[in-house]
């Protein structure tokens, strides 16, 4: 696989304690997407001081964000200075970090799975395994990170999903709800699901990946949902989710939580989701 990066922007977090995180970003050539994708990379404190090799989060944006969304709109950088992580953040525009069923060079899960990781695992100091690597999001790219740790679940050993758009695929046939979505939102939607089921919707469906999942390879699953989300069948298919993990006898954790699908929301939860992946982990300051 060939890859051509350079880095585009350099720029560094001193926090009050003086614990220095390095911010950069990144790209890479995609032969997924055949294109080039930028990503942005957060290095711990002391990363260019010694040789350490350190656990890596991949961080998922929602719909009609983009790579730079945790990093602006959220207070990780503060929340980092406790943890040594390296911290990834990738694009996948309006993709839902699906292979598209259509369009030609839109393969986003391969993007991640196939490009993004193996680009990070070889270019920074990362512990490439799956004990060291785990993947959270918000909406759509809560969707993701449930998705990618039931699909690879060889990748990663925590998955958390934040107010997860987990009503898709199978979420296009419900047509009264479906319609009342932007036309901008549905075009994606089909694009990348196509308009009626096919094999790709049970490949891309959370509840049939967890059906057919191994329980023992599971990695553990963070679920958060603001009790007044605008877009319902988000907190009814979370609590469904967090049921059928149940049944699965998987492990995982559910909050409602007050608030909506809202920065608010995710700001208050990416800390809790930080934490836990240091208890789970054993990597706790």
């Amino acid at each position: 696989m060939r890859y051509k990066f350079f880095v585009v922007i350099t720029f560094v977090f001193i926090s009050s304690s003086f614990a220095q995180i390095t911010v950069l970003t990144d790209s890479l050539f995609s032969p997924s997407i055949n294109a080039y994708e930028k990503i942005m990379v957060v290095l711990p404190d002391g990363y260019n001081a010694s040789q350490e090799r350190y656990l890596t989060v991949y961080l998922l944006h929602g719909y009609g964000g983009d790579y730079t969304n945790w990093v602006k709109l959220t207070d990780l950088m503060s929340n980092l200075k406790d943890y040594h992580y390296i911290v990834v953040c990738p694009d996948a525009k309006n993709s839902w970090y699906t292979n598209s069923t259509g369009l030609k060079n839109a393969n986003y899960e391969d993007l991640i799975m196939k490009d993004v990781i193996p680009f990070v695992d070889k270019k920074y100091r990362t512990k490439p395994t799956k004990f060291n690597r785990a993947i959270a999001g918000l909406s759509m790219g809560g969707y993701g990170a449930v998705k990618f740790g039931l699909k690879y679940p060889g990748q990663f050993f925590f998955a958390g999903g934040l107010s997860p758009a987990i009503q898709f695929p199978a979420g296009i046939e419900d047509t009264a709800s479906f319609l009342l979505r932007s036309k901008e939102s549905i075009k994606s939607i089909t694009e990348m699901f196509g308009e009626k089921r096919n094999d790709s919707w049970k490949t891309n469906d959370v509840f049939d990946l967890l059906n057919s999942a191994n329980q023992k390879t599971l990695p553990y699953f963070y679920l958060s949902v603001g009790s007044h989300d605008g877009i319902v069948e988000i907190i009814d298919l979370t609590h469904r989710f967090a049921s059928a993990l149940r049944k699965k006898d998987a492990a995982f954790e559910l909050h409602e939580v007050p608030g909506e699908h809202s920065w608010k929301l995710w700001d208050n939860e990416i800390k809790i989701v930080l934490e836990r992946i240091a208890e789970i982990s054993g990597k706790k300051q």
